[in-house]
């Protein structure tokens, strides 16, 4: 289903699919047009309307693409990932754009909330927007949105650095896994798009006042290196984080050694003693006859055992 804005110097107004033959065209309105699907209604109007090329209107069909530029004769093709915070992780979508002299395409398979707020960019303007602009607008957008995701994943992994330091477990290494897979998945989407506007800039092509975009595509770029190099550090991070994991995990286990040692040192000298008693003597000390001879070495392994015990903390093994 396909929604056309036609935006004129002053004003905006709705059309019909049968209207967009004669509003396309150079010096003619700014018309935006917002695909959802695309239905074959929506396919017949790029193919026989727009002209695209076949390629580019199938990869409008198969989603889950990752962001890129194509230029054919008189259009632009780009392919942008928008991404929201899911349940615990980033969520992309698919955005494809065509921009040709006065025209904007917009094609998505689901809602698309970023396309609001560049509805409302557009309206605060005082002049008509170009279709450059449009396209600066929907890149801008999208790339902010990306902001609030580094935040929820720089907190995510701030937490996980805390808990490993109280309690490392097995269910907190699969925690940073996962989110080290999320960093890996984020950094295959960014890396491409992160020269889509250059892209943009370095295309000579009649229907984009590179002048007048080249500032604004430059701070977008901007933003787009620094996501990156935010994803970089955010992996750098993870990785000292699963270090501290293994070396956590590894001190447990050496106390845990330390503890076991010391219980089978304090069985061992039990065991010496009290088998001692056991052996086929004729004679021993303390007689077995005596009357203190028993609590004479059930006061001998106590004392032995809190003497040990004593050296064992002092010697910080406990």
């Amino acid at each position: 289903m396909a929604t056309i804005t036609v935006y004129d110097k002053k004003s905006k107004r709705s059309a019909e699919p049968d209207d967009l033959t004669d509003l396309i065209g150079p010096d003619k309105h700014t018309v935006w047009v917002d695909m959802l699907g695309p239905n074959d209604d929506d396919l017949a109007l790029l193919r026989d309307v727009f002209k695209f090329h076949p390629l580019s209107i199938e990869d409008t069909r198969n989603h889950w693409q990752r962001g890129k530029v194509d230029e054919y004769a008189d259009y632009l093709f780009t392919i942008l990932n928008p991404v929201e915070w899911g349940t615990n992780r980033p969520v992309f979508r698919e955005l494809d754009i065509f921009i040709g002299c006065n025209y904007v395409v917009t094609v998505h398979r689901g809602d698309e909330p970023l396309l609001a707020n560049v509805q409302e960019r557009i309206e605060r303007l005082s002049t008509m927007p170009t279709s450059g602009f449009l396209l600066y607008a929907i890149l801008d957008i999208v790339v902010d949105g990306y902001f609030p995701v580094l935040d929820q994943l720089q907190e995510q992994i701030e937490d996980l650095g805390d808990q490993v330091l109280a309690e490392p477990s097995q269910k907190m290494l699969n925690q940073l896994f996962d989110m080290k897979k999320t960093l890996v998945d984020m950094w295959r989407i960014l890396w491409p798009q992160r020269d889509i506007p250059n892209k943009i800039m370095h295309h000579d092509l009649p229907f984009l006042d590179e002048d007048a975009l080249t500032h604004y595509l430059r701070d977008v770029s901007d933003h787009l290196m620094w996501i990156a190099e935010m994803v970089n550090t955010f992996r750098d991070t993870l990785t000292g984080t699963l270090d501290l994991y293994m070396s956590a995990v590894s001190n447990r286990l050496n106390v845990v050694v330390n503890r076991l040692t010391i219980v089978t040192v304090l069985i061992g000298l039990l065991t010496v003693i009290s088998g001692f008693y056991g052996m086929n003597f004729n004679d021993t000390w303390p007689p077995f006859g005596t009357v203190w001879g028993v609590p004479f070495v059930l006061a001998l392994m106590i004392g032995l055992v809190t003497g040990l015990l004593l050296l064992f903390k002092k010697l910080d093994w406990l």
